[in-house]
């Protein structure tokens, strides 16, 4: 096989009205779902700040287990919502493209552009072992030598022994600050679901063979949003065939034939 057809199978194309559709509500669900989960566990960090708001300090395993959670969670959605890989979708990326294709007739907001490019810069940061750290942590120690003994003492790491810092407590204030930054992130992230939403229900109107739904106002075109319970979710519901053929896809070993499929 080709490279030419390999790179077919690992990009989506959006030729259509449709596509961009398709493409935009695979973003929209997993959004929703990762949302609410942010929204859940940054309630659970504004308890158990009050719970601790007599102590100066918070117990690690407290403080990691809640912290992990939401990060976790923040990075599905910056995931979702602010990628710039070639061979990733992503909201910032696929609405460049739905306008640049004529798909979006509307532009984002001064607001929300400015929103996206601030999630993008910390999806970047987050993302990556930015090499610039290890650089900041031997500029600092640079910079903390007391200007009279500037010249007469140099820095040298100290490679032997591997210290590894474990953190036991933090402070009340460091989980106070981590709870105003969730507050912070979640507004950011509602807004750009709000967005994507719009966009979507922009380009839902624009196709013309799309069916009236029956509300309990009547019939109508907006798109409604229906959440589905499961239980007793297995790995075949849960997409683990189709991440399967995803990784076969991204490692060059699918050709479209029914021996690799």
């Amino acid at each position: 096989m080709s490279k030419g057809n390999k790179k077919q199978y690992k990009q989506f194309a959006i030729n259509s009205l449709e596509d961009g559709c398709l493409v935009l509500k695979s973003l929209i669900v997993p959004v929703i779902i990762d949302l609410e989960k942010f929204r859940n566990y940054s309630d659970e960090a504004e308890v158990l700040l009050e719970k601790y708001k007599l102590d100066d300090f918070i117990p690690a395993n407290i403080y990691d287990s809640i912290h992990d959670k939401i990060l976790y969670q923040q990075r599905e959605l910056l995931r979702f919502m602010a990628d710039h890989q070639s061979s990733s979708f992503s909201y910032i990326s696929v609405r460049e493209l739905l306008e640049k294709k004529g798909f979006l007739k509307s532009s984002l907001t001064e607001n929300s552009n400015k929103t996206l490019k601030e999630l993008l810069d910390i999806r970047n940061w987050s993302f990556h072992n930015a090499q610039s750290m290890l650089v900041a942590d031997l500029e600092m120690a640079k910079k903390s030598i007391p200007s009279e003994m500037v010249g007469s003492v140099e820095i040298k790491p100290m490679l032997n022994p591997v210290v590894i810092r474990k953190v036991k407590t933090y402070t009340w204030k460091m989980f106070a600050d981590f709870v105003f930054h969730n507050k912070v992130r979640l507004a950011q992230f509602e807004l750009i679901l709000s967005e994507m939403k719009k966009d979507y229900q922009e380009m839902y109107g624009f196709l013309s063979d799309t069916a009236f739904i029956q509300t309990s106002s009547g019939l109508s075109r907006e798109v409604q949003y229906i959440e589905q319970e499961i239980e007793n979710q297995n790995p075949k519901k849960a997409g683990s065939s189709i991440a399967s053929l995803s990784m076969k896809i991204q490692k060059g070993k699918y050709d479209g034939s029914n021996e690799r499929y």
